[in-house]
């Protein structure tokens, strides 16, 4: 075993365990993605270099602060969509922000639910990237209705010398593939899109939360305090090359189910 510093990212290690996989990983990602695993358009299916999450009920966690504050320049300024690069292409909103859902007795989302527009289990395994630099906080298999977790925190600038704390969670994963007290880019391939063990047809349940470490709950609730809408968020503070909103991802075909 070798390990190999990512030199533009602090804390970025790799573990592999030959020449072989990591060379297998370096051409895939050239001859997928162009430059790089950023976010653009993908066909491949998982991480060569991790899956290792097996067992249900494990958690992970580190104190994002101060590996925050011994990077201060590690801010993030600008955001992206966690699934199918810069816009989601090829995927839709199975289930907006603040939707009331009657299995859960009416209670509001509290995140976005992505699917593939191909639907059903099509996008099983894609990539999941990080909507923006953070330190992971957080990895754990929780079984049941959430799966494999990711939570990463965020020091946002918004400009004028005002920085706000954000954090993004991303549940149903397949497999985890960053470590908690990473440093991940916007755009960094942080784990694959999964189905919760069976529970549900695979996408990707995302949160944006303004309360940094709040239990993780239920996915839904009475009110919607301490959570962002997501794609409003991006609006705002995402890509600006065109302009998007909650109902430019409605897909007619497969819209009006739940997940």
């Amino acid at each position: 075993m070798f390990l190999l510093n990512h030199r533009d990212l602090p804390l970025k290690n790799w573990f592999v365990t030959n020449n072989q996989v990591f060379l297998f990983f370096f051409t895939t990602c050239l001859s997928v993605f162009g430059t790089g695993c950023a976010s653009k358009g993908y066909s491949y299916q998982g991480n060569p270099l991790f899956g290792w999450m097996e067992s249900s009920g494990e958690v992970r966690t580190t104190d994002p602060y101060p590996i925050l504050k011994r990077y201060p320049s590690f801010q993030a300024t600008d955001f992206e969509f966690p699934v199918g690069g810069k816009y989601a292409e090829g995927y839709y909103l199975a289930q907006k922000f603040g939707a009331e859902n009657g299995k859960f007795g009416g209670r509001k989302h509290l995140g976005e639910d992505w699917n593939a527009m191909t639907g059903g289990d099509s996008d099983y395994a894609a990539p999941v990237y990080t909507f923006g630099n953070g330190v992971v906080s957080e990895i754990a298999d929780y079984g049941g209705g959430w799966g494999k977790v990711v939570r990463i925190v965020h020091y946002h600038n918004v400009g004028n010398g005002d920085f706000w704390y954000l954090e993004s969670v991303y549940a149903h994963l397949h497999t985890i593939d960053v470590e908690p007290g990473q440093l991940v880019k916007k755009t960094e391939w942080i784990g694959t899109i999964g189905d919760a063990g069976g529970s549900y047809p695979a996408h990707l349940h995302f949160e944006l939360r303004s309360v940094i470490g709040a239990p993780l709950g239920g996915g839904y609730g009475l009110k919607t305090e301490g959570f962002l809408p997501p794609t409003r968020w991006l609006m705002q503070y995402g890509p600006k090359e065109k302009a998007f909103t909650e109902e430019s991802f409605q897909f007619l075909m497969e819209k009006g189910g739940t997940l």
